[in-house]
């Protein structure tokens, strides 16, 4: 954010500054925009409760005066200075506070007022657990291992099943406590939605932990005597923080995996979600087997159309054949009348032949004209049977023309049986022409016998 500050004056040209935000109130917002960790001043508190009093401060003596200093980093800081309850929720100012009661209580010089007097060693480790809490850096190395915190996972029991919402949820808020991110979501309740259930696990499958592991550095980077032996401290002490950053990371996993696989309402999703898997899977094959049962039954009645009609096709047939048949038998009924009313007529007329002895072929010349007659024909001259002037005149011209036609026909018959023979001919010489190799075998059998024999047109001629 740049602001522009217009400076008037009469001692000089107005001129345009930048001012840019800094400071910690400026980086305190930043962290609560972003919703960072807050770690700007020694003052900046690390919990929302009211100021520490004195009553709120527990001198543990006994405790106190067991402690070596030389064993100091193994001691209860937080016991050390009166603060068990807080521990990781107490602020850099309440340290300062409890460090100022201790002092009064248990400093050595202070025992001739009456307070409690410890020897310099105990006093030391109040000092050393002081010194270690009351910066920002040194709070957090020491609450990343904070001896109180339990770091167990619950496994994956019947009895974790059935009280999952009182175990899962101590220990998702006890672990919320190392997240970067403030607005922890908590584990919930049953009646929550599987959006809200889904939020929930995907914060803490991607959980952001500001543990650090500093404060179990085994070697001590002030006892180096050279900057190369420092170097060679600080990697060594970087690769273990990192080993332990890991394990820290595969602990939150496996807490959540296992906090997922024991939600009852995980499993209720789950169940819920296969339920309406298997209903669509079923509707989906009801919807098949109807469609199947639908097109069995179009093709049903496809088939059955396709009988009826044809059926009905083969009956129309059937009766079409039969009025055809009525009506062939008709016109060949009323060509049989014609044919024999013309005969008699004909008959009448004794044929119209005067030489009795061309009575019988003038008889087969109308029985070829009856033949080759249509029964219109024969209707015209039956119509003028009465007229025997006009009756012989069309009857000569029906017979002249049938006998005509009859001698060309008698005309070309030779010449096509002839054509017929040479076209068979013909055949049956390409037909055995085409099979050289039964030939030549069945000549050269022949040839054994009979060094005269020779093939013609696929067969041997005989030799005397």
């Amino acid at each position: 954010m740049t602001v522009s500050v217009e400076v008037k004056g009469s001692l000089g040209e107005p001129a345009s500054l930048n001012v840019y935000p800094y400071g910690p109130a400026f980086f305190k917002y930043q962290c609560m925009r972003y919703d960072m960790v807050n770690e700007v001043t020694e003052e900046d508190s690390g919990s929302d409760s009211e100021d520490l009093s004195d009553a709120d401060i527990e001198l543990d003596l006994k405790y106190i005066k067991s402690l070596e200093s030389k064993d100091w980093k193994d001691q209860d800081h937080y016991r050390v200075l009166g603060l068990p309850n807080l521990r990781v929720e107490s602020s850099v100012k309440d340290i300062k506070k409890a460090y100022k009661f201790m002092v009064l209580k248990c400093h050595p010089d202070k025992a001739s007022q009456g307070n409690t007097k410890v020897d310099e060693e105990a006093f030391t480790c109040i000092q050393k657990a002081y010194e270690q809490l009351c910066t920002v850096e040194g709070k957090r190395a020491y609450d990343s291992i904070d001896p109180e915190f339990d770091d167990d996972t619950p496994n994956i029991t019947e009895h974790n099943k059935q009280n999952f919402y009182d175990i899962f949820g101590k220990v998702m808020d006890s672990n919320a406590q190392w997240s970067m991110q403030k607005n922890v979501p908590k584990l919930g309740t049953e009646s929550d939605s599987i959006d809200k259930v889904n939020d929930f696990y995907n914060f803490w499958y991607d959980f952001k932990s500001w543990r650090e592991y500093s404060y179990l550095d085994e070697e001590e980077r002030e006892k180096a005597e050279c900057k190369e032996e420092r170097r060679y401290i600080d990697k060594l002490n970087k690769q273990e923080r990192l080993r332990r950053k890991k394990e820290e990371m595969t602990r939150m996993h496996e807490l959540v995996n296992r906090c997922y696989a024991c939600d009852p309402r995980i499993r209720a999703f789950n169940e819920e979600r296969k339920r309406r898997k298997i209903e669509a899977k079923l509707a989906k094959q009801e919807a098949y087997k109807k469609e199947l049962e639908a097109a069995k039954l179009q093709k049903e009645e496809n088939e059955r159309i396709a009988k009826e009609q044809e059926a009905q096709r083969v009956q129309e047939a059937k009766e079409k054949a039969e009025v055809e048949k009525k009506e062939r038998q008709k016109q060949n009924k009323l060509l049989k009348q014609e044919r024999k009313k013309l005969r008699e007529n004909v008959k009448s007329h004794n044929y119209f032949n005067t030489n009795e002895d061309n009575i019988v072929k003038s008889m087969e010349n109308l029985d070829l004209l009856l033949l080759s007659l249509t029964i219109d024909d024969m209707k015209n001259l039956n119509s003028v049977s009465e007229d025997t002037e006009n009756f012989t005149v069309l009857y000569q011209n029906q017979l002249n023309s049938n006998l005509a036609a009859q001698e060309n026909k008698n005309q070309r018959e030779p010449h096509e049986s002839q054509n017929r023979a040479k076209r068979s001919t013909r055949s049956r010489l390409a037909t055995r022409t085409s099979s050289p190799h039964k030939t030549l075998h069945f000549s050269s059998k022949l040839s054994n016998h009979s060094p005269q024999a020779q093939l013609t047109d696929g067969t041997p001629s005989q030799t005397t």
